[in-house]
Order: structure tokens, then C-alpha cells, then sequence
């Protein structure tokens, strides 16, 4: 069934606001952040859709950026928005302040499309390969925060392509600075379909998010159409979820966002849809969209991210958000399909 849906923002096009193929969307408390297949990044207010400012990635022609991820110190005026650049191997750390400021119009070409170039890059991580600190598709990036809340401990990547693995990262010096730098720990896992606590597989990770309740990680394993809790320090906790199209059943995952009770909302690339998955046990909670251009209709939803009592569902083949109240029951969806018995190590 549709959704009941509060509002919608954006729409086809290349001006401010705008949107053409959008894959990928975080939010800061106050602004939504969107990438699109133009590789711009766009700050989106959340109640008018009018861009806020932005940026284009410096190169674009192999491809475009499959993840943002935005990360805001509990003090200070700046905060990092992290950018998987998907096809050029790397991630790129950019400096942006907190307060969004007011809409700005401007004529140069490049703000004609952004609205208003905001963000100063402050780090690169990665080059192309195989080998420790090496990317060959980076798709997301997650942000542990030190204890004080006014630092980052370490940073996670996900990457696809053949390396399939999640990479540790910490910081070396302060990640504001104008050249702030990172060395790499380690990676976990490897391409594959196991789901062996021993063997840990993935099959294109492509979001990860930490529960800082549980103090765990949950990825999206888009291609082996399930979902994954780790420690972390990357230890398997459980997998939820196989391919089909029933509740509780997942075809290519791309979206994750988890919620206050502990369950998380899953984009459904495959299945044009957003289901609440409860994630100890991997019942469906509720499921959110059908195939469709209409409100409350889905077509090839790449991602979601929930601001205060909101979700925020990323429907990239209509080129626009979507938002919707979050429910507040946990409710079994019919005929929910348990995860081979829920979740499983």
C-alpha cells in the first residue's frame, strides 16, 4: 500500500533544489544533504526544498558519489560532511559551518545549479586498489565519536567492487584543520555470501550506521539482500533477512536508517519499498511504498534518513524526497517472514 505522505520536496531538474538521480542523503538536525547523479551536494531545507547551498565534486566523468554522511561535534560552529567518491577510489572530508544561513541566489555558472557554494575540503583518504587504506568503489562512511562528544574516535568505510570489506580509519590530528589527516587500522571482511561469524562476506555493503545504544554497526549487504550487526571491532552479531519480496524479506537493501526503539528503516532498491525491520529478531515491523510515481509511491528509493519524528525516504527514480510521520507501534506486518528464525550468526 501507499504511504501517507506529509510533504514532498524536489523534483527533476539541475537548479537549486533540484534534483536528477539523487542516491544518497544524510541529514544534520537542521538541513538534509543530497547527492546527486550531476555529483552535486546539495543542503536541502527540509520544510521548503530550497537548497541551502552546496558544492560539485571536483572530478565527475568515471562516475558519481553513492554515500554522504555528516558528522557535527556537540560544540563548536563547523561540522564534516564525509563523501564516498565512489569512482575515484577515495573519500573526500569537507568543512561546512552548522548554521545553514538563508537561501542565497547568485549568477556565476557554477551557483546556477548549487545555489550557493558552501564547504572547504579538508581531507582526502584512500587511492585506487586492493591493499591496506586502498578503495575500489567506497560507497559510506559511518563517524564513531570520541567520548567527550567534541572529537572522532575512528571512521568506517564500506567499499564493493571486488574488495567488499569495511576499512577502520582514525583521525591523527585535528579533523577541522585545513589539512586534517587519518591513518588506516585495518579492514573486515571480504566478497562473498557466507554468513559464518568465522568468514565474514559482503556482497556490495552499501550504508552503514552505528548504534550508538547497542554499540554496534549495522550495514546494508545490498547484493546478498540482507542486513548485518557487527561490534565494533567488527565481529559478527548476527545477519537478518533473505532475498524475496514478502515482509522480512529484502531485495537489494541500499538505505538504512535506525530508530529510537532499536528497529531500522531499510531502502529497498529492488523492491520499491521501505520496511521497519526489527533488528534482534528480523520480523517486519511495517512496510512503506509500492512501485509508482503518485505520493506515497516508490521507484527505486536509494536511501532514507529520519530527522526528529520524521523519515525522510530518498525516491531516486522520481527525483524527490518523501516524508512521512514515523510510526510509533511496533506492529507485525502480515505474512512477515522472520529471517530464518530471526536473526542469525
Amino acid at each position: 500500500m501507499p504511504f501517507v505522505v506529509e510533504a514532498s520536496l524536489g523534483e527533476v531538474g539541475l537548479s537549486p533544489g533540484q534534483f536528477s538521480y539523487p542516491r544518497c542523503i544524510d541529514h544534520d538536525e537542521t538541513s538534509l544533504w543530497i547527492v546527486d547523479k550531476t555529483a552535486r551536494v546539495q543542503r536541502i531545507d527540509p520544510q521548503t526544498g530550497d537548497s541551502l547551498g552546496g558544492w560539485r565534486m571536483p572530478e565527475f566523468k568515471q562516475g558519481k558519489p553513492t554515500g554522504v554522511s555528516v558528522w557535527a561535534p556537540r560544540e563548536g560552529p563547523d561540522q564534516l560532511v564525509f563523501v564516498p567518491d565512489t569512482h575515484y577510489h577515495r573519500v573526500m572530508v569537507y568543512r561546512v559551518p552548522k548554521n545553514p544561513g538563508s537561501r542565497v541566489s547568485t549568477k556565476s555558472p557554477e551557483d546556477v545549479e548549487i545555489g550557493r557554494k558552501i564547504g572547504v575540503l579538508v581531507s582526502e583518504l584512500g587511492t585506487f586498489g586492493e591493499g591496506p587504506g586502498q578503495f575500489i568503489y567506497p560507497t559510506d562512511v559511518a563517524v564513531l565519536p570520541a567520548a567527550d562528544g567534541l572529537g572522532i574516535d575512528r571512521i568506517y568505510v564500506c567499499e564493493y567492487g571486488g574488495n567488499d570489506r569495511v576499512h577502520i580509519w582514525k583521525p591523527t590530528n585535528n579533523p577541522f584543520a585545513d589539512r586534517s589527516t587519518y591513518e588506516f587500522v585495518r579492514t573486515f571482511g571480504s566478497i562473498g555470501s557466507s554468513d559464518s561469524p568465522g568468514n565474514i562476506q559482503y556482497n556490495r555493503p552499501q550504508s552503514i550506521e552505528i548504534d550508538s545504544r547497542r554499540r554496534e554497526l549495522v550495514i546494508v549487504d545490498a547484493c546478498n539482500h540482507r542486513v548485518g550487526r557487527f561490534s565494533l571491532d567488527g565481529e559478527l552479531v548476527a545477519w537478518i533477512g533473505r532475498v524475496g519480496q514478502e515482509p522480512g524479506q529484502l531485495s537489494y537493501p541500499y538505505g538504512l536508517t535506525l530508530l529510537p526503539d532499536g528497529s531500522a528503516l531499510v531502502a529497498e532498491f529492488g523492491n520499491n519499498r521501505v520496511q521497519r525491520l526489527d533488528l534482534i529478531t528480523g520480523q517486519c515491523l511495517g512496510v512503506f511504498g509500492v512501485v509508482g510515481r503518485g505520493p506515497g509511491e516508490l521507484a527505486t528509493p536509494w536511501g532514507v534518513t529520519r530527522m526528529g519524528n520524521r523519515a525522510y525516504i530518498l525516491d531516486s527514480g522520481n527525483n524527490r524526497v518523501q516524508i512521512m510521520r514515523l510510526p510509533v507501534r511496533r506492529t507485525h506486518a502480515e505474512r512477515s517472514v522472520p529471517a530464518d528464525g530471526g536473526g542469525r550468526t
